[in-house]
């Protein structure tokens, strides 16, 4: 997986109640989500205890080394690049893009981590983000609905929450991985994969799925899954049949968009996929060819697909236009994942996957049938 930090550095690890409880909480918590300051809130109001989940921004080194670059954005100083931005996308056929925004900021291995604000500022990430959801949507025409993604097992969210009014979807990264001591997967008594616990894992920590399902029924705002999928590294859970139909069983469950991490795990191809239209799912696979492919194993055709700008430059026409073109007639809902601010450490790609090729979807049968199945499954329902 691409734009990765090492297992080391970023630990990986979503329910419902009545209806009538649900409406409770929200007229409890209205000055929350739509309040100016997190830390304004009440203390006591779900969402807020929601948030709170997670490391601590008190803990003995939890201030990374500031980033200058998110504080200076935290004052506006990015702003005309947005709105700029803002007006490319409406210009070239992306007014309605969906922009997952300065995504995984509850971890530590990107410059817009809330971790990366100076002490005296905590909410900086906040203010980062409401300057450049207030740029792009001063864009004549746009219809853009923002991605809040969190990472699950990270620091609490409190540092990170806008407020409702600055959010549109909220989402988590998933991922069939290490989440065990010494970034190992869990293993049984018996020494074998333990695919069970792992899935306990994705529910339950902070930012996981349970988590998820919780904030999304707080605040009313539905749920993207930007990414999600398989892993064959050594940490990894190998041929996982199991985790594809519990995922899709999840996303169905929860009305929620999800989009499959398929870079370089499916072959490109031209074809555009006959058959229907699988509502709902996508694909991030780099480009449009391989979008269509993972449709035509999936036996239709992809809503969205996911394309990413340059990590290690500013928003601008010269890094989104090369991007954007190759999208502009290949007939998906796109989801653009941007930066925040520039990166300025390597991006890490993880370490090679055993035989030193990633894995080919198509090349696991089981696996493949789950997908198909989920999916079949979730049309009849």
């Amino acid at each position: 997986m691409a734009r990765r930090a090492p297992p080391s550095q970023r630990p990986r690890a979503r329910l419902g109640v009545l209806a009538a409880a649900a409406l409770i909480a929200v007229a409890g918590i209205i000055l929350f989500v739509l309040g100016q300051r997190p830390h304004a809130s009440p203390s006591s109001s779900p969402a807020a205890a929601l948030l709170r989940q997670g490391t601590p921004d008190t803990v003995p080194g939890y201030w990374e080394q500031p980033s200058a670059t998110l504080e200076a954005a935290a004052a506006g100083a990015e702003d005309a690049r947005f709105r700029a931005f803002g007006a490319l996308l409406v210009k070239d056929g992306f007014a309605d893009a969906i922009i997952d925004l300065g995504r995984e900021m509850t971890g530590d291995w990107y410059d817009w981590s809330e971790r990366k604000c100076p002490r005296a500022e905590p909410d900086c990430y906040i203010r980062a983000w409401r300057h450049a959801v207030d740029a792009m949507r001063s864009a004549p025409g746009q219809h853009f609905r923002f991605l809040w993604t969190t990472f699950p097992g990270g620091a609490a969210a409190t540092d990170a929450w806008p407020g409702a009014a600055y959010v549109d979807l909220v989402g988590t990264d998933v991922y069939d991985w290490y989440g065990g001591p010494n970034d190992t997967y869990p293993h049984t008594a018996s020494g074998q994969l333990d695919h069970d616990a792992k899935w306990r894992q994705i529910l339950t920590p902070p930012g996981g799925l349970d988590w998820l399902a919780q904030l999304s029924q707080l605040t009313g705002k539905p749920i993207a899954i930007p990414e999600w999928g398989l892993d064959f590294h050594s940490f990894g859970g190998q041929d996982d049949p199991a985790f594809i139909a519990r995922m899709l069983a999840w996303l169905h469950a929860h009305h929620a968009i999800s989009v499959y991490w398929a870079v370089q795990h499916v072959a490109a191809d031209q074809a555009v996929p006959p058959g229907p239209l699988l509502a709902g799912l996508g694909a991030d696979a780099s480009n449009p060819a391989g979008v269509n492919d993972l449709g035509l194993l999936l036996g239709g055709r992809l809503q969205y697909a996911e394309a990413s700008l340059p990590q290690h430059q500013p928003v601008s026409d010269l890094s989104a236009q090369p991007v954007l073109a190759a999208w502009q007639h290949a007939g998906y809902q796109l989801i653009l994942d941007v930066p925040l601010v520039p990166l300025t450490v390597p991006s890490y790609n993880g370490p090679p996957e055993p035989g030193g090729h990633p894995y080919q979807l198509a090349d696991y049968p089981d696996a493949l049938a789950a997908f198909r199945q989920g999916i079949s499954g979730a049309r009849r329902s």
